[in-house]
């Protein structure tokens, strides 16, 4: 699988010496792309405490013009919501150990089979995690949005394009 696109640095270089007007209305534009997308994601996220949904946010970064929508931030704050990734991308069935601590004599040792062992006081027991199919919420296509979102940037670009082509500054 290619690891990029041929001429990708042709392309952030006319990005960069883009005209700020038109930079203005891309970022615009993708925010309102963003806050769609958003709601979207919001809509078909699950709704049993809230703490999923409001997890969704996006992101536009000014001087590259990407927007990144989903279950963003920091690593800290992501762990608050490593549930909702599972939901979103689904799981596998599998077996599990799951520790349970039993009670420990007061010397730490016991006898087992006549010999004298130390005993930590953890067990392990299997668990059976049941497969579950993914949601999509974050990950799914949304196709009318994205159709929107690369229509209007498509407009502006070709608008950009024009502009810098017949030398003006609009």
């Amino acid at each position: 699988m290619a690891r990029g696109f041929r001429g990708i640095g042709k392309v952030r270089r006319m990005m960069r010496d883009l005209p700020e007007n038109f930079r203005r209305q891309m970022v615009s534009v993708l925010n309102s792309g963003g806050r769609a997308l958003q709601s979207s994601m919001r809509a078909k996220a699950p709704r049993r405490t809230g703490a999923t949904r409001e997890g969704i946010t996006y992101k536009v970064s000014d001087r590259t013009m990407k927007l990144r929508v989903g279950l963003l931030g920091t690593r800290a704050g992501r762990s608050k919501l490593f549930y909702a990734r599972i939901q979103d991308l689904g799981r596998k069935a599998q077996v599990a150990k799951r520790r349970y601590v039993v009670a420990v004599p007061r010397n730490g040792y016991r006898r087992y089979a006549g010999k004298r062992t130390r005993d930590l006081g953890r067990k392990y027991h299997p668990v059976n995690v049941r497969a579950m199919a993914g949601k999509h919420f974050v990950t799914g296509s949304f196709p009318v949005l994205r159709q929107y979102i690369g229509t209007a940037v498509r407009g502006i670009w070709s608008r950009a394009l024009r502009s810098i082509a017949s030398g003006g500054n609009d």
